[in-house]
């Protein structure tokens, strides 16, 4: 993995996306939904030992020239 795509608590998420969260022996890696600009926070458990991996970056759907509900070809 790109050290770029790994985070750690205090890390500002650099998009927007799934992020896999790595806990320190107490549960199982899971996935969030992490908005860019987002500083990562610190587990409640494992306090700082917690990582973050980018996994699947992903743009609002506002922001989708397709989709979003502003008309960008004006």
């Amino acid at each position: 993995m790109e050290p770029s795509l790994r985070f750690r608590p205090g890390d500002v998420a650099s998009r927007s996306g799934i992020y896999r969260v790595h806990h320190y022996a107490h549960r199982p890696p899971h996935n969030v939904f992490v908005i860019a600009g987002t500083i990562l926070p610190m587990c409640k458990r494992c306090h700082d030992k917690v990582r973050f991996d980018s996994v699947l970056a992903a743009d609002s759907i506002d922001s989708d020239v397709d989709l979003s509900k502003s008309d960008f070809a004006a």
